[in-house]
């Protein structure tokens, strides 16, 4: 799958393409130890534009979430979110396990992602452990990679 994300950088050299190599969602809900993981992506631009975000396990399979705005709602579920930018209106999206993955005590996704836009945008990104109840434990800053190349 890297290797079918370093050809499209190849074919499409109009797209720009940010690669996060770890994100963390889920919950552990048994145990002392219960947590809740979510990575919280911030993405904003200069100019308006379209842009995508594509999600992919560690082995490279496509894994799927739902896809949450700053306003805590679905904006959407699956392994991909296209979403249009305006300038200086950032686009927050968090995210969260799928409906049918929240009833399980231990649900716990891993993997990588990429954002793409045929223009240039700013990508930031937080994982933050929390408690059951919301209050914060850790979180981890994650830098963007240029993408692998093969």
């Amino acid at each position: 799958m890297r290797l079918l994300l370093a050809l499209m950088m190849l074919v499409l050299p109009g797209k720009e393409v940010r690669y996060f190599p770890s994100i963390l969602y889920g919950h552990i809900l048994a145990g002392p130890g219960t947590s809740r993981y979510e990575t919280i992506f911030t993405v904003s631009a200069r100019k308006e534009t379209r842009a995508a975000l594509h999600l992919f396990g560690d082995k490279g399979e496509r894994i799927e979430a739902t896809f949450v705005d700053d306003l805590g709602k679905s904006a959407g579920t699956g392994h991909s979110f296209e979403f249009y930018m305006t300038p200086e209106r950032p686009v927050i999206i968090r995210l969260t396990l799928m409906p049918e993955q929240t009833a399980n005590d231990v649900a716990v996704m891993t993997g990588w992602a990429t954002f793409e836009s045929s223009d240039e945008i700013d990508v930031a990104a937080v994982v933050r452990i929390t408690t059951p109840d919301g209050k914060l434990i850790n979180r981890h800053v994650i830098a963007s990679e240029r993408p692998p190349a093969g």
